[in-house]
């Protein structure tokens, strides 16, 4: 009888496992990857890393649960692909505001062509930060990608020429403010890897446009007092170029919330991505509070914008992803 009970428990913990392998190729906020699990008793507890929270661009940890809905989204796929039903509870301790999410096995349940179509995309996904092609994204491709990512309370508008003019314009002000704090661009620094480096986790530098992937000169570059005025300029130019810019928001803005966000953000990416599509975040407009509202007037939506994306088919592969961690560092089995 012992054998008989060890055998599915021994499966569901290995599927698991494997859902938190998922969960850490989620993206995040300048890839900080915020996350620890713990398995104990048959379930996925999924926790914000309070060590990894950015205080100076994210001081109300909004980006950080995002960045662990993306991963919660992601284990949930895996579990679907692994052909279990997934059963989540979110925020389910008042007391501890770094439980963010349960996530247990429940049926059994064979996987559908889109969850398997989800989990090929997932190791595929990649923040593209460079030009797209001219080739138009279509109504059709967006709408698609509306529908995957619908949840309760989330919603998504794609910008028309006028508002994503505007929005640029927001983007440049935010660069220039964010870029002119000392603060600001020494966490920043924090959380840049160079060529070779052997760091899991951070942004490499040669995905950003300093001019430079020595670090030497990265460095320099960010001591410069017109780094904001450059990058203010090359944002808003990719905004105005890209083929297409949506702004993805909730109804309520607390914890809540913004996990939801984060499961609509990756499960949008992970259908983009599927399509032959890429997307890059550009998430400083919204970590102002005035300029928040302003991108908020732009879109003339009452509720709490998100994120911004651009979105469109990469001209080019990503050769530098994102590092990862290893599961060890992230994962706590319990039993």
């Amino acid at each position: 009888m012992a054998a008989t009970h060890s055998e599915p428990d021994s499966r569901r913990r290995q599927v698991l496992i494997n859902a938190v392998s998922a969960a850490v190729m989620a993206p995040s906020s300048h890839n900080t990857q915020p996350w620890r699990f713990r398995i104990s008793g048959g379930a996925l507890e999924l926790h914000a890393d309070p060590r990894r929270h950015l205080t100076v661009i994210d001081p109300d940890r909004r980006q950080l649960v995002q960045s662990c809905g993306c991963a919660l989204f992601n284990a949930e796929v895996a579990v679907r692909a692994m052909g279990y039903v997934p059963q989540v509870t979110v925020l389910p301790d008042p007391a501890d505001p770094d439980l963010l999410a349960v996530l247990r096995p429940g049926e059994p349940r064979p996987p559908t062509d889109e969850d398997r179509a989800l989990m090929r995309a997932l190791p595929l996904r990649r923040t593209n930060r460079r030009r797209f092609q001219a080739r138009p994204v279509g109504a059709d491709e967006v709408a698609a990608l509306a529908a995957t990512a619908e949840r309760p309370g989330v919603w998504l508008v794609r910008l028309d020429p006028e508002g994503k003019r505007r929005v640029a314009q927001v983007i440049d002000l935010a660069d220039r403010i964010q870029y002119g704090d000392q603060a600001f661009r020494a966490e920043l620094a924090r959380w840049l890897v160079a060529a070779g480096s052997r760091r899991d986790d951070g942004i490499p530098f040669v995905e950003k446009e300093y001019g430079s992937s020595i670090p030497f000169a990265v460095m320099r570059a960010l001591r410069s007092p017109d780094l904001g005025a450059d990058f203010g300029r090359l944002e808003e130019e990719l905004v105005r170029g890209a083929p297409a810019v949506l702004v993805m928001g909730t109804d309520g803005d607390d914890a809540r919330a913004w996990l939801a966000a984060g499961q609509a953000l990756e499960a949008l990416l992970l259908q983009a991505t599927a399509r032959g599509l890429s997307a890059a975040f550009l998430n400083q407009a919204l970590e102002i509070g005035e300029l928040r509202d302003g991108v908020r007037a732009v879109i003339g939506h009452a509720g709490h914008p998100q994120m911004i994306l651009r979105l469109g088919y990469p001209a080019e592969p990503i050769h530098h992803p994102s590092p990862r961690r290893d599961l060890d560092d992230v994962l706590r089995i319990l039993d």
